[in-house]
């Protein structure tokens, strides 16, 4: 695969997880709704930890807080700190069976909905902890299609 046409397929697959992020769904099914671009992230970091690390995590997280006209910055930081522990792991992570990663993933955006909603509670705007696991559960499910996707860009750049 060309440097071009890779470079190509991290923007497609950012711009669909931008896309489905911005899908809007009934309040009954928005605390099932994944982080798209958290996954992407995640995902993008877990296979190619030299070319999109944490530098790129801050750049998406940046875009999430224009895009979601969310307090600049509190997507810069969710997706960086985030984003460091597949960063710090991904030498591990990438001989991982997709099961393995499907848990780690849902650890970690558990943990990004904790900080998420910490984050909004010390703004004094009403959260509900409740919900927390229901994204990480949704997210895990779909987390072996796009497992499947980036091993393939994967082996297919080698």
């Amino acid at each position: 695969m060309t440097s071009m046409r890779y470079a190509l397929t991290v923007i497609f697959s950012l711009m669909l997880a931008l896309v489905l992020q911005l899908i809007p769904v009934s309040a009954d099914w928005l605390p099932w709704k994944p982080n798209f671009l958290l996954l992407m992230v995640i995902g993008w970091v877990i296979f190619k930890p030299s070319q999109w690390g944490i530098g790129f995590a801050a750049s998406v997280g940046l875009l999430a807080d224009l895009v979601f006209r969310s307090p600049l910055g509190l997507h810069v930081f969710l997706f960086v700190f985030i984003g460091a522990a597949p960063y710090l792991l991904s030498g591990w992570l990438i001989y991982f069976n997709v099961i393995h990663r499907c848990f780690f993933v849902f650890i970690l955006i558990i943990f990004s909905e904790l900080l998420g909603n910490f984050m909004y509670s010390v703004w004094w705007v009403p959260v509900d902890y409740r919900d927390v696991p229901w994204g990480a559960i949704s997210s895990a499910v779909i987390w072996p299609f796009m497992d499947k996707f980036l091993v393939n860009v994967h082996n297919n750049r080698r």
